[in-house]
């Protein structure tokens, strides 16, 4: 029930910042299904997590832990016949700059992957902003790109991709 007061969860941020262990905690997991029980609540079929009650606290949770350099994972999608929201939910989940999902079911495995990857496209715009070589301000994939504003983005795209690549070659 913490997680819907906003206080709070500064306060459990701060506290993990202060933790010796902190260097081991690798993502923080929004359970979607236990924040909706705890409301009585189920999610609908074809509704995403965002468009419950629990998608303003999964915006809360982004706002805290993302800046304090906390990764974050979405919650499950349980209908897992309905590819269609679940594609949805993972366009959401990656525009929260959530870090990865996990999958209930075999047939969601290979859908979670797909969007998490990293495109070649963004790995080369994210290049260009943290090599420093790029203008303070350029224009790449019909779009602005202002590395002082996007390098955090850029540095989270790169280790990600390094991440995906790791995996692929082991």
């Amino acid at each position: 029930a913490d997680a819907f007061d906003e206080r709070l969860m500064r306060e459990l941020c701060a506290c993990l910042l202060a933790h010796p262990q902190l260097p081991r905690i690798v993502a923080l997991r929004i359970g979607g299904n236990d924040l909706l029980s705890l409301l009585g609540m189920r999610r609908p079929r074809g509704m995403t997590i965002y468009d419950t009650p629990v998608g303003d606290v999964i915006s809360s949770l982004v706002r805290v832990f993302k800046p304090a350099g906390f990764q974050l994972t979405s919650p499950v999608f349980e209908y897992f016949e309905d590819e269609h929201t679940l594609a949805r939910e993972l366009q959401r989940d990656l525009a929260y700059g959530l870090c990865g999902k996990t999958a209930i079911h075999p047939c969601q495995v290979e859908m979670i992957e797909r969007f998490f990857q990293v495109s070649d496209e963004d790995v080369a715009l994210a290049t260009l902003m943290v090599d420093g070589s790029s203008a303070g301000i350029f224009k790449m994939h019909g779009a602005m790109c202002e590395p002082a504003t996007h390098r955090r983005w850029a540095q989270e795209v790169l280790a990600r991709s390094r991440q995906l690549q790791g995996k692929l070659g082991s």
